[in-house]
């Protein structure tokens, strides 16, 4: 369902590293033999491609203007290999304006965007502006090279999910598998203490509890014998009535 999804996002961003092979899920996102397929070679030559997209690619080594009119083509798809290097030779104003074009254009039906997130700094200014764009955005994790998170945006929301791919060779055929998170295992919500809702000290720490223990009342003698007797003395401003208060009762 996830690669169904992919497939049908107008704008995928793949993010990678040195070390991942994203040749799979780029054969899965752009197999379609009815649309055309244009490809924008920044690192890698023209002839690889042609070698992984074996029929219905067209490369384009440089980029201009004149290029640009010839991929406004009915239903095609276009890759960026890479928008590292798009940005370095075009400029970001300049970058940012061609991308705007491909992905507002009625005959562009995928943008696939490859970037390489290893060759900037955290959160830069590229990474930060082709979030708010993709619509789709893939990343592989730094140790496990089959595993992914995807970043859906559809209906004003975001829906995240962490898979596995797995890629048949003799059937070349790529499956994900969502990795389904064991909900009893989660931590639960810290609960809150008195002590947080405070802004002085309720508790007693263990040193206080033990000084508290310790410490003797003058009562306590006379409760640990067992005997207790009350001595009242009245005293001389106390006001008492000698008369029966009850002799007005017809008892």
């Amino acid at each position: 369902m996830t690669l169904y999804r992919l497939k049908t996002a107008p704008t995928v961003l793949v993010e990678d590293d040195y070390d991942k092979n994203i040749l799979p899920l780029l054969l899965e996102l752009a197999n379609n033999e009815k649309n055309e397929l244009h490809l924008f070679c920044y690192e890698k030559p023209a002839s690889f491609w042609g070698c992984v997209f074996k029929n219905n690619v067209v490369c384009h080594e440089d980029f201009n203007v004149d290029q640009l009119d010839k991929v406004a083509h009915p239903k095609c798809s276009v890759i960026i290999d890479s928008i590292n290097q798009m940005y370095l030779s075009l400029g970001w104003s300049e970058c940012l304006k061609v991308l705007k074009q491909l992905i507002f254009s009625p005959n562009v039906i995928q943008l696939i965007l490859i970037f390489h997130k290893d060759c900037l700094p955290h959160s830069s200014k590229l990474q930060t502006n082709l979030h708010h764009l993709a619509s789709a955005i893939v990343s592989y994790d730094t140790t496990d090279s089959s595993k992914i998170w995807v970043q859906l945006k559809k209906s004003g929301k975001i829906v995240k999910s962490e898979e596995v791919l797995t890629y048949d060779s003799r059937t070349s055929t790529l499956k994900s598998t969502i990795v389904i998170k064991d909900l009893n295992k989660e931590e639960e919500p810290a609960k809150l203490m008195p002590s947080s809702l405070t802004t002085f000290k309720i508790e007693m720490d263990q040193t206080e509890k033990l000084e508290k223990y310790k410490l003797k009342l003058p009562y306590m003698s006379k409760i640990n014998e067992g005997e207790s007797k009350v001595y009242y003395e009245p005293d001389f401003v106390d006001d008492w009535d000698e008369e029966d208060p009850d002799e007005d009762l017809d008892i």
